[in-house]
């Protein structure tokens, strides 16, 4: 029986509402999300296409709260164990995982009467359903995994995996993201985008390092989009126990100092992967001592306890920014159909203008995003220049140690791989921050530069029709993505073919070793090479795609914000060209939809019910 089987299902949409208030303490009858959102749409009789698009979310959004189910992410970095922690609360062993990032789709699994596999692609691809269990890690492995879909090249949409199985409540759904901070940037992207669909965060750290600025930043938008969240310290089955206490420690500083007194946290430390192949064995004593049960006793009484207050801090949420987005429309297209004609066109025409301008400004931030770009290019050649230097006078002595006397050739060259190992393992980590570091500096001016760009289309616009409404936020631009993958030494048997390597075994003892030493000499210094040539892609392709989606995210968002404000007017104007007594109706139409839309929003803010 799972944990989650504990969260009671009979606390329904209908049955919170039955048992919330009707009314305030004044007496004021209170609306439920549920029924303010219903009213957006009537709202808008004649929506213009940004609209449409933002009504869709609503609907979406109202599904969302009347479907009743409790959507569990598991969040963080990749390599944090996050696959592996839901087949640990699963108890089996689907969820595809790896050293190498692997979830390149989110996955959403729940219980139901029979189990299957849904995989939704995009047109004109067929969705596929499978229905035996026993099909179901290989499908997931072949269409979820980035080493058998690269960049997504199937077009898979979304995974919906259904058990039939007591590891799920009917209520609760869990969710298994790409990580950010990958190899992969569209793996960024895609966690990203999850975080609308969720509503409990799981956020997954491991032992080596506790967690990263990536990880740190990455929270910060998980707080603004997810009420909720549990913080897992997986993957201590690798730590002694003074060190699982310190990264613990550690981790609960960071945590405190970027989530403030208000918010205490709970850390729990696990290893997911004992956990799982304790479940699958029927070991209890093991899945206590995996920290595993611990985690499922919280998450069952928080969600049991707080689902109700999840649900709706979720919801309200989402309405409110996306009523806020539509009051701004409708207030745009008020203010255009309340202009005089030839004035409109004048102002049409002057925001028309001012289009070259906010073009040439973003050309003028790509040209100096580039110049940044070129320059930490630069600054990253250096910064490898010196992990090759260094790298390569210790590994030169480690080579000379290892065969010094009479050696054993193998033991020799196991030993220097562990040490390129351990060695690449701390370089890379410290030139990676060092990298990043650098990178975020430059790119967070550039960001900025584009935030007010953006702001200043919309409050043109605003300005032109002489709109108060508060402004749509503008969205981040971009994640990191790459870390870099490092070489070990080649096998001995590729490094000499049969014919060479028996011809050094043939001489004389001596001029053997001295062969062998040379071999080895040089097989270190080229694995070193690789090693650092391999951290120098890394990083430099870390750049590269950072400013390029900087740069696309810029482009996209210029012109949205600039198709929806011409949209507006333009839509006004074709209105406004008709008979007075018609343009009188529709005037009268959209200052219902604005004082609606208005009303709507200050009722969310005080809506205390689903």
């Amino acid at each position: 029986m799972s944990v989650f089987e504990r969260i009671p299902s009979d606390l329904a949409p209908d049955d919170l509402r039955a048992a919330a208030p009707r009314e305030d303490a004044a007496g004021a009858p209170m609306t439920s999300l549920g029924a303010l959102l219903a009213k957006v749409e009537a709202s808008l009789p004649e929506p213009t296409p940004a609209q449409r698009e933002l009504l869709a979310k609503i609907d979406e959004a109202r599904r969302r709260i009347a479907e009743g189910r409790l959507r569990v992410a598991a969040l963080g970095q990749f390599k944090r164990g996050k696959s592996t922690l839901l087949n640990a609360l699963m108890g089996a062993a689907l969820l595809p995982t790896g050293v190498t990032p692997i979830t390149a789709i989110p996955t959403f699994i729940a219980g139901g009467e029979a189990p299957r596999l849904r995989i939704e692609r995009d047109a004109p691809r067929e969705p596929l359903e499978f229905e035996d269990a026993a099909d179901f890690a290989d499908a997931l492995a072949r269409y979820v995994s980035e080493k058998h879909n690269p960049e997504n090249r199937e077009r898979v949409r979304q995974v919906e995996l259904t058990l039939a199985s007591d590891a799920f409540a009917d209520n609760v759904v869990l969710v298994d993201t790409p990580g950010v901070g990958s190899t992969f940037v569209h793996n960024t992207r895609a966690a990203e985008a999850a975080l609308a669909d969720c509503d409990v965060g799981v956020f997954v750290v491991s032992a080596d390092p506790p967690i990263t600025e990536v990880e740190t930043r990455y929270l910060d938008e998980v707080r603004r989009a997810i009420p909720k969240i549990f913080f897992v310290l997986n993957k201590v089955d690798l730590l002694e126990d003074d060190e699982r206490a310190a990264a613990a420690e550690f981790l609960a500083e960071v945590l405190a100092k970027q989530l403030g007194p208000e918010n205490p946290v709970r850390i729990f430390a696990v290893s997911a992967k004992r956990a799982l192949a304790a479940k699958r064995r029927g070991d209890a004593a093991a899945l206590a001592a995996s920290g595993l049960a611990a985690l499922e006793r919280a998450l069952a009484v928080d969600l049991a306890n707080e689902k109700r207050s999840i649900v709706f801090a979720a919801g309200r949420a989402r309405a409110t920014a996306l009523v806020e987005q539509l009051l701004y429309h409708a207030e745009l297209e008020l203010k255009a159909l309340l202009t005089p004609e030839e004035e409109l066109k004048r102002k049409i025409a002057e925001f028309e203008r001012s289009i070259v301008g906010f073009e040439t400004e973003r050309r003028d931030l790509a040209d100096f995003a580039a110049v940044d770009r070129r320059r930490l290019l630069a600054e990253i050649n250096e910064m490898t220049d010196q992990v090759w230097s260094e790298a390569r006078t210790k590994f030169a002595a480690v080579a000379a140690e290892k065969t010094r006397g009479d050696f054993d050739e193998r033991r020799a060259r196991d030993a220097i791989g562990e040490a390129l190992e351990r060695h690449f393992e701390s370089a890379a980590r410290q030139t990676t921050e060092a990298a990043r570091a650098r990178l975020l500096e430059r790119l967070a001016a550039h960001q900025a530069k584009a935030a007010a760009l953006i702001a200043q289309v919309r409050r043109t616009a605003a300005d032109l029709m002489a709109l108060s409404v508060r402004l749509p936020p503008v969205e981040q631009a971009f994640e990191l993505g790459r870390e870099p993958y490092w070489v070990a030494p080649a096998p001995t048997n590729s490094i000499l073919d049969a014919s060479a390597l028996a011809f050094v075994h043939a001489l004389p003892r001596r001029m053997r070793a001295r062969r062998l030493r040379r071999h080895i000499a040089a097989d270190t210094e080229r694995a070193t090479l690789r090693n650092v040539a391999n951290l120098d892609w890394a990083l430099r392709q870390n750049v590269e795609d950072a400013f390029r989606r900087f740069e696309s995210s810029l482009a996209l968002q210029l012109s949205r914000a600039l198709d929806e404000s011409c949209q507006a007017m333009n839509i006004a104007l074709v209105r406004r060209s008709a008979r007075d007594a018609e343009v009188g109706a529709l005037v009268a139409s959209s200052r219902r939809s604005v004082e609606a839309l208005a009303s709507v929003l200050d009722d969310l803010k005080r809506a205390t019910t689903i």
